[in-house]
């Protein structure tokens, strides 16, 4: 029975429709069809698609996400057996947008997007509702409409398939790729942040990790977590010293047998690009495997796994690697990228807007998960069990933690896990299943040691499959006449706090993100003692850790809680 209800699972969380086994991988399989005249072509090359700056306009990417957000059908075109900066197919064009052009032959090359004749009902109000956010015209997206029909090769049909991206937290550094993001017009509706342990309790298509050093427990989790949501048919990148730090963890291991060294004095200039025709190539010019950061480029020690092949390589030493692909799992995604140097950060150098641009190739690469579930929300993955509510409360300097699973019978075991940073994480005990067929709750006690405890379930099946719930904080009171205690921790749409007022008069009550944003500012008034504050939070907040904060003029307090 169980093994019929993954058969499904996996049918119904096939996306975007590819044609063959092989359209990740070197040598892909043409798939050639008639482009009919009157059809919609977004460049994406260098000549087409040019911003104010003369450098490619990133934000084509936004204008392709914008209109899979809705729900238009999209076409990836890549013509395999392509050269680097090859051209994937020449038509008589029109430019339509954002003002009209003359008829003239255009030669699209980059991995131009299409929309068919067919399916352009309602895309010009949303092409021009997308540059309308765009000031200067000449930062505008191009738009061409075909005046003959063309064959050409299609790679990805996106029909379906909206791009959600978790930016992964575990190396702190998760505003590099946001940045990435925010460059190309592409808003929060696609994206949340958080650690690598709950890519399996959430739904995403793609996760990313930049920079990350970190060792222990907690990027472990993260590593088991993230192999698991790629063989799943997720796709996920790392990029700079996160490859050599998950690449070298045994856990990991996803491109290689043994690891990988740090190559950076090398490289060289002059690079090789075996693989032009695979969607995380397709950009126009060069890319730089010596662009900055710890880990630029690198060797692989012993040999390559899981269809191991290189998107960039020195031409002085082929061994020097500066981007590179995997493919853990048969049809659509399923992929590992890696990404060298630290950041592209200037948008203003051919080297820089290109090594973004495979970072989007790789967004944009479609997978065999989350096709129809909202992002942050509604895991879509065959876990050890359906965890169906995990909650917290502290009583008296008592944790006191309830969860609440279906598929019982399943259930080995559920590691309660506790940290006092959120990051690394210890067991604290072991709650065993008792095997029920029924939805089973379970409870959890213990003597909160630390004013602020966060807590997570590791949970393991029979078959010794893992998979981790969200995070649970959970903090003390440092001080009974004063302070704040937040109820209920995380919270979803409704934070209620416990605010305990030294003296009567108004308070200012403001909601902080973790860069310091004040996302909501309310004041109320309060009275000398306890005071319990109920606000609404936005659904579109993304999932994180906030700052409840409380003043008076005279007195300021703060309490951390998590979204999600």
């Amino acid at each position: 029975m169980r093994t019929s209800v993954l058969l499904i699972l996996f049918i119904l969380f096939s996306s975007a429709t590819v044609i063959g086994q092989n359209t990740d991988l070197p040598s892909p399989t043409s798939n050639l069809q008639t482009l009919p005249t009157g059809s919609y072509v977004i460049a994406m090359d260098n000549t087409n698609q040019l911003n104010n700056g003369a450098d490619f306009n990133l934000k084509a990417y936004g204008l392709v996400v914008h209109l899979l957000n809705n729900a238009k059908k999209i076409k990836w075109i890549i013509k395999a057996g392509k050269a680097k900066d090859g051209i994937d197919f020449t038509v008589n064009a029109t430019k339509i947008k954002p003002a009209l052009g003359s008829a003239a032959s255009f030669s699209f090359k980059a991995g131009p997007f299409v929309i068919f004749a067919a399916d352009t009902t309602g895309v010009a109000a949303l092409i021009d509702g997308f540059n309308t956010g765009i000031s200067n015209t000449n930062d505008k997206i191009k738009v061409y409409k075909t005046n003959a029909s063309v064959t050409v090769d299609l790679r990805y049909d996106l029909t379906g398939f909206v791009p959600k991206a978790a930016m992964l937290t575990d190396g702190g550094n998760q505003n590099i790729h946001i940045a990435y993001l925010t460059a190309c017009n592409i808003t929060s509706t696609n994206y949340r942040t958080i650690s690598g342990s709950e890519l399996l309790t959430d739904c995403y298509t793609f996760a990313s990790e930049p920079h990350n050093t970190h060792t222990g427990s907690t990027v472990d989790n993260a590593i088991v977590a993230i192999k698991r949501f790629v063989e799943y048919g997720g796709n996920f990148l790392a990029q700079c010293e996160a490859v050599q730090t998950y690449e070298n963890n045994p856990l990991g291991r996803y491109q290689t047998t043994t690891g990988i060294t740090d190559a950076n004095s090398t490289a060289g200039t002059a690079i090789s690009y075996p693989n032009p025709d695979l969607s995380f190539s397709q950009y126009d010019g060069s890319f730089s495997i010596s662009q900055g950061g710890s880990l630029q480029n690198w060797r692989i020690n012993a040999a390559g796994i899981n269809n191991f092949h290189k998107h960039a390589y020195a031409n002085a030493d082929a061994t020097v690697i500066g981007a590179s692909v995997a493919k853990l799992k048969s049809g659509v995604g399923g992929l590992v990228f890696y990404l060298g140097n630290h950041d592209f950060n200037t948008y203003t150098s051919a080297l820089e807007v290109n090594g973004l641009r495979m970072y989007m190739n790789a967004f944009l690469t479609p997978v065999a998960i989350a096709s129809n579930c909202t992002i942050g929300t509604n895991y879509m993955y065959p876990l050890a069990v359906k965890l169906i509510s995990f909650q917290g409360n502290e009583d008296n300097s008592t944790a006191r933690l309830n969860w609440e699973v279906s598929e019982n019978e399943t259930i080995k075991q559920f590691d309660v896990e506790r940290s006092t940073d959120g990051y690394n994480f210890s067991s604290s005990a072991i709650v065993a299943g008792n095997n029920s067929s029924k939805n089973e709750t379970y409870q959890y006690t213990e003597i909160m040691n630390d004013d602020k405890n966060y807590y997570r379930l590791k949970i393991t099946d029979k078959t010794s499959k893992v998979s981790y719930s969200r995070t649970v904080l959970l903090q003390t009171k440092a001080d009974n006449s004063h302070g704040i205690k937040i109820i209920s921790n995380p919270v979803n749409d409704r934070l209620t706090f416990e605010f305990r007022a030294v003296r009567s008069g108004p308070v200012d009550v403001r909601i902080i993100d973790m860069l310091g944003r004040v996302q909501m500012k309310q004041v109320i008034n309060s009275y000398q003692g306890i005071n319990v504050v109920r606000l609404t939070l936005p659904y579109a907040w993304q999932n994180g850790i906030y700052v409840a904060e409380v003043s008076t003029g005279q007195d300021r307090f703060t309490a951390k809680f998590i979204k999600q």
